[in-house]
């Protein structure tokens, strides 16, 4: 898939493609009416196999930054969904907001150092930086209202406010005059080492700056965007479904059996580095970073699909497996 905010050659050198000089955004894996997957033997959809799987992964290199962003709650989601199937807008529309009534929970683990931006910074040490950059006006609003309120009047008001800052001067740069360049200050800025991975719960505000990595998330499209996109944004949708408060998110490794442990029942997703077997309880996705001693079927850049009930064995290279749950 191609983004304007992806790059010209991380994803084909992962594939072993000609890079053509468009920018490779991601390459998605799932069931999702979006984008469904299909076998590379014959064709046939994924869905066939599985059913719906509940999760959706893909590789994602991205060279500029992404929107700024939210996922709802499941709640949300059904009501917004069900919202925007009255009033007529066709799923499939430039201006709809809700493509399915599900949560997209997400995580993101880094195959590169990745740069993003997740969760609003503590109150003191955001007013402090933007006293010192020429900020003051925005340090008041989020002293008066806090952060929700704040995010809400920048969005809608467009405040002249400009920050000597570099975070604003670049997102300024690519998005011209775009609020959303004011409220990135707010955020907390992360860079992930290669195997370090983030979680996004509902809620929480983020966008990705750059960088390569492996992104799993529940099987929805479902992203309501605030800024720094070309695409649809609304801003009433997301003033109503942000959490406010300040969050510092937490930098994830894997354990010892290489499973990363994140606060959801949507998906679980382990790192495969030594050689392990296992069997499948569920339909399950194994995306293949480096097939050197894996299974021969594999190439970097694919993805293989372990129906449930079945045996898989990894013999060795990288590969992250994507299941349900964690299991043995």
């Amino acid at each position: 898939m191609f983004h304007a905010w992806g790059s010209t050659h991380v994803l084909p050198d992962l594939m072993g493609l000609a890079a053509d000089g468009r920018p490779w955004a991601e390459v998605w894996f799932g069931t999702h009416p979006g984008g469904p997957s299909t076998l590379r033997e014959d064709g046939s959809p994924l869905r066939d196999l599985t059913g719906p799987l509940g999760f959706l992964a893909k590789f994602l290199a991205a060279a500029a930054p992404l929107s700024l962003q939210v996922h709802p709650t499941e709640e949300q989601a059904e009501r917004g969904f069900r919202r925007e199937e009255l009033d007529g807008i066709p799923r499939d529309a430039a201006a709809r907001t809700y493509r399915d009534p599900f949560a997209k929970p997400e995580i993101m683990i880094a195959r590169s150092p990745f740069r993003g931006l997740c969760g609003f910074r503590p109150v003191a040490e955001a007013v402090s930086e933007l006293r010192g950059c020429g900020g003051g006006a925005l340090a008041r609003l989020v002293e008066e209202h806090g952060f929700g309120e704040t995010v809400r009047r920048v969005l809608t008001e467009r405040p002249a406010i400009r920050p000597d800052h570099p975070r604003f001067a670049a997102l300024d740069a690519a998005y011209p005059d775009d609020p959303g360049a004011l409220v990135a200050l707010l955020l907390n800025e992360i860079t992930l080492r290669p195997g370090e991975a983030v979680f996004l719960p509902a809620g929480q505000l983020h966008m990705y700056l750059d960088g390569f990595g492996v992104e799993v998330m529940g099987a929805s499209d479902n992203v309501v965007r605030g800024g720094l996109t070309t695409k649809h944004v609304d801003v009433t949708e997301l003033s109503r479904v942000l959490d406010p408060e300040p969050a510092r998110p937490a930098i994830l490794r894997p354990d010892a059996e290489g499973w990363y442990r994140i606060p959801t029942t949507v998906f679980a997703v382990q790192e495969l580095r030594r050689p392990t077997s296992w069997t499948a309880a569920d339909h399950e996705l194994v995306l293949w970073l480096d097939a050197d001693g894996g299974d021969p079927e594999a190439t970097p850049g694919s993805a293989s699909v372990v129906p449930a009930g079945e045996s898989a064995t990894f013999g060795g290279g990288l590969a992250y497996r994507i299941s349900r749950s964690r299991a043995s």
